[in-house]
């Protein structure tokens, strides 16, 4: 008796200590869905060898056993999450959706062989597991381009791991109703000439599976390119792409210049890398989704813009948002394929980012990649760059730290050996071999590249940022979001997805969530000027709030209506706030409210979206003349846009407005507006330009040739 009670114990306690070592290791000891994926396919094997045992009688008992020790590991985890605040709902789904049913299913196999009395049956169940649970998947891989999966073993996996916010959905509960009807279907099997009951169940079984897998697409279970050409609708060939794009959320105008900044990008890459000139029968297929969140549903990747190397059709993914900001990075990845290995990439993941971010630039608008390095020291040493190229070391650390650092040592290679060097590593993976010499040398060369390289406080603030920010390994919660951070997220997409009575109304949640804190009612108080709620803004209007910004905005929303009293005074205590604790970034905005007419001006231009005139333009301060540059790109006011470019030309130019000068003169060579562009490029090549301004400015000239060359070609008329 007492040997069964230990016993006894002993089953109970042995899965909870399991479960407490699983709280060492970084995403798997968080309740959530990589536990349970763990889980899942720990219990899956184990119930489907259980099976193999010569046991009929208590099978579905056996199953349950199983199930019940599965949980307990997963005690732990979730007593840990509800006491340190990492408890979410989706956590707690994916646990109820992932074992269970891949437990009876591994059972279920197991139970089958078993019926059919093979010999090794244990090892023909491992193996059909092993097939569905690697060799589907891999299937699938090189099938879809697609970055999220299901899977009846393991449970299923969401998309990239940047994309911090997981959710159970449709599809994953879809899934795992169809991975319980193989389960009630195999289960049943072995039982058809004993029992009636089970060939009705057999029978309703398999029907529920055929019909549920003529709905794979269309649950969202897998997106097969054509479908994904289908939902976007829209589509323009170029002469080495073809863009498949959402037809209501890009203009025609967008497309127009998207096809030739893709061929822009495709010529700059392949003179840097020395690619062979590409057969235009073979194009590159880039998907364009409207925003993160459509891509988000169609492929399994929110932020992440990404390259399925693995597929034999060149392509890439990426969302609006994000297209200014990765598409050339992207192309890099997709054109790069042509000196990869049998992957169609490389072995270590630091040459793969690191060659796009040396051609693209890297991230930060203000500083090279070389500054960042530098702003950061002490430089990485030979063995820690060394492990940073390798397979695993790449995403073991924080990804601004990878990125920049390989992107930095990448350039330094492609600046001082021959391409051909950095092809045949990329290919092989052995960085010393191909160079021919050792990891030490080359670091020792880099440093002194570094070194040469002068820095101030800007880079240094930028690479603090940067470097700084946690990879989700080291992050206590990384999947919990707070319901301000959801509600922003839902106010985002409406947004991005033009429904604007939506996104104010999630915008209202977020201000309650928030507890109307400062930086979130400016937010809120903005966005509903922008759309014509300014009495929202005035019945909010409060003069406590204590940031200029609120103020400000608040005198805005009486000024539309003329109340001067009530504007002014919300004016005064922005003032006020404004000298106890004076900002430089603010005195362009007091200033523009100081004058009725350049308030005026500016209050046309910012919330009933009237483009200032020639005259008035003329008169504006400059702030309110950038912004209204900006707005006339944003409406495709293409004849305001030349009548105001004109006019910043007669006055001196400002760096701090770099990023807006950029993209005025991107527009205008667009426009084959050529002269005005360059005397704006030459106008701002004679400022104090930093480095990392000045590289950018030196990709719009050659902007300049490129279209210069396709026009007079005749392939870009």
């Amino acid at each position: 008796m007492n040997n069964w009670t230990a016993y006894k114990w002993q089953t109970f306690f042995i899965p909870i200590i399991a479960g407490i070592a699983l709280l060492s290791i970084p995403l798997v000891g968080d309740f959530h869905i990589e536990s349970a994926i763990l889980i899942s396919l720990v219990g899956c094997f184990w119930a489907g060898i259980s099976a193999t045992n010569k046991s009929t009688e208590r099978d579905f008992h056996v199953a349950l056993q199983i199930t019940g020790y599965l949980f307990l590991i997963g005690l732990p985890l979730l007593v840990n999450a509800l006491l340190t605040g990492c408890f979410s709902i989706h956590g707690l789904a994916y646990w109820l959706l992932f074992p269970l049913p891949s437990v009876f299913f591994g059972y279920a196999i197991g139970r089958l062989i078993r019926s059919l009395k093979l010999s090794y049956a244990k090892a023909i169940t491992v193996g059909i597991l092993l097939f569905i649970g690697i060799g589907i998947l891999l299937i699938e891989l090189l099938t879809y381009p697609q970055v999220y999966f299901f899977n009846h073993v393991w449970g299923g996996w969401p998309g990239p791991i940047y994309d911090e916010v997981v959710r159970v959905n449709r599809a994953t509960g879809f899934f795992r109703m169809l991975t319980l009807l193989w389960a009630i279907l195999l289960w049943h099997i072995p039982v058809l000439d004993k029992d009636r009951y089970s060939k009705w169940v057999v029978g309703f079984s398999a029907v529920a599976i055929l019909i549920s897998y003529t709905q794979l697409t269309e649950l969202g279970i897998n997106s097969p390119r054509s479908h994904l050409q289908k939902v976007l609708g829209g589509h323009q060939s170029t002469e080495h792409f073809e863009l498949y794009y959402h037809q209501r959320l890009y203009s025609d105008y967008e497309i127009n210049l998207l096809a030739k900044e893709h061929e822009f990008y495709f010529d700059q890459i392949s003179n840097q890398l020395a690619l062979t000139e590409r057969d235009t029968a073979d194009k590159i297929e880039s998907y364009l989704y409207g925003h993160p969140w459509q891509k988000k549903e169609l492929v399994g990747a929110k932020f992440t813009s990404y390259v399925p190397v693995w597929l034999e059709q060149d392509q890439l993914h990426i969302a609006k948002e994000q297209i200014s900001s990765s598409l050339k990075h992207e192309l890099v990845h997709v054109m790069s394929k042509k000196f990869g290995n049998w992957f169609n990439a490389s072995w270590t993941i630091g040459l793969i980012e690191g060659i796009a971010v040396a051609i693209d630039g890297g991230s930060s608008s203000t500083s090279t990649i070389h500054q960042l390095v530098v702003s950061e020291k002490p430089y990485p040493s030979a063995e820690e760059l060394e492990r940073a190229f390798s397979f695993w070391g790449f995403y073991g650390g924080r990804s601004g730290v990878n990125y920049t650092t390989s992107g930095s040592f990448v350039r330094f290679l492609m600046q001082n050996y021959p391409i051909e060097y950095l092809k045949k590593a990329y290919q092989t993976g052995g960085i010393a071999e191909a160079y021919q010499t050792d990891w030490q040398t080359l670091t020792s060369e880099w440093h002194a590249v570094l070194d040469t390289v002068d820095t101030d406080t800007i880079d240094q603030q930028v690479a603090r940022r940067i470097f700084g920010m946690r990879s989700l390994f080291e992050k206590e919660c990384p999947h919990v979001v707070s319901d301000f951070a959801t509600a922003h997220d839902n106010y985002r997409f409406s947004l991005a997805n033009q429904d604007t009575a939506r996104a104010l109304q999630f915008l209202d949640r977020a201000l309650v969530e928030a507890d109307s804190t400062a930086p979130i009612k400016t937010g809120w108080s903005y966005r509903n000027l922008i759309e014509g709620q300014s009495p929202k803004v005035r019945q909010a209007a409060v003069l406590v709030d204590t940031t200029v910004d609120l103020q400000l905005l608040y005198a805005d929303a009486f000024a539309m209506v003329g109340d001067w009293e009530m504007a002014d005074r919300h004016l005064s205590e922005g003032k006020q706030l404004f000298e106890e604790n004076s900002d430089s970034l603010l005195k362009p905005a007091l200033e523009t409210r100081n004058n009725r007419l350049q308030w005026e001006i500016y209050r046309q231009m910012t919330y009933d979206n009237m483009l200032p005139d020639s005259a008035a333009f003329n008169e504006a301060l400059y702030r309110t003349k950038i912004r209204s540059v900006r707005k006339a790109i944003e409406q495709e006011k293409w004849q305001m846009v030349e009548l105001y470019a004109h006019q910043l030309l007669e006055a001196s130019l400002d760096k701090k407005y770099f990023d807006d000068y950029q993209q005025l003169i991107h527009y205008l060579i667009f426009q084959n507006n050529i002269v005005l562009a360059k005397q704006l490029m030459v106008q701002l090549s004679k400022l104090p330009l930093r480095n990392r301004y000045r590289d950018r400015l030196q990709q719009e000239w050659e902007w300049v040739e490129f279209l210069k060359t396709g026009r007079e070609n005749g392939s870009y008329d």
